[in-house]
């Protein structure tokens, strides 16, 4: 078995609220590999770590403020943390600044851009020019095609990752449809790899089309360690998960119990 990067999920966002810098310190005491941020631009050009476009799910108050049509000032009196525990009362919604300097040496991060504007890829770069993240620790992931394609152009020597998730019935024969245009859409972009949630449609053809065309292979939504060990047996190159600790204590579990 290969031994993939495990990244935290919004931080180790089992126990802390998401996208918060308690919940990406708990993931790094977790000992992951990276953590996994989502970013929106605001109206006064700062990028923040928030994964919705408004504050409501977050807000325990129910506070709707849309991220790109606020500052900076306005968001960060909105308290994310109370609305999973009191503990976390208090807890702001973190500038992209804020999140890198608590990276430590040796581990890195995945920047889910949410705002697909240019503007928001070249504040990103300018942001990362002004801090010494080596760019081996950088991953950047997208849903949108374009903002794949603009990203990679903008930031070239940082490996970009297409995100997708599987929509398809589990028909065999739309299976092999399914990865087909998958494969297709992936040459198009010009990026290093694709991040795919689990699901039984990643197979060996898949992973080998996918290697075939010098590509990494990522997964998120990984809680389950039999889907943990499934996707490592295929040769999988990160894991994404809400708990990056037990996760990888189960996975180590499980290789030990299969060496015994």
């Amino acid at each position: 078995m290969n031994n993939p990067l495990i990244v935290a999920h919004r931080g180790a966002s089992y126990a802390a609220p998401e996208n918060t810098i308690p919940s990406f310190e708990l993931a790094f005491k977790e000992n992951a590999d990276f953590i996994e941020g989502d970013f929106w631009l605001t109206k006064d050009s700062e990028i923040v770590c928030i994964h919705d476009p408004d504050t409501k799910r977050v807000s325990k108050k129910n506070i709707k403020l849309k991220v790109c049509l606020s500052t900076l000032v306005e968001l960060k009196k909105i308290d994310v943390g109370s609305w999973m525990d009191d503990k976390y009362k208090g807890t702001t919604i973190p500038t992209f600044q804020e999140v890198l300097k608590i990276i430590p040496d040796g581990k890195g991060i995945y920047i889910e851009i949410k705002d697909d504007r240019e503007i928001f890829i070249e504040k990103l770069r300018e942001i990362l020019n002004q801090f010494s993240v080596p760019k081996d620790k950088i991953r950047i992931i997208a849903f949108n095609p374009n903002t794949v394609r603009l990203a990679k152009d903008i930031l070239p020597e940082i490996k970009t990752y297409w995100l997708f998730s599987w929509y398809f019935s589990r028909k065999k024969c739309l299976k092999s449809l399914a990865q087909r245009r998958l494969m297709q859409t992936l040459k198009t972009l010009d990026c290093d790899g694709l991040d795919v949630n689990a699901a039984s449609y990643i197979d060996e053809k898949l992973v080998k089309s996918l290697r075939e065309n010098n590509l990494d292979f990522c997964a998120y939504d990984v809680d389950k360690v039999e889907d943990a060990i499934r996707l490592i047996n295929l040769g999988i190159d990160s894991i994404t998960t809400n708990s990056p600790l037990k996760m990888r204590e189960e996975i180590e579990t499980v290789i030990a119990m299969e060496h015994y």
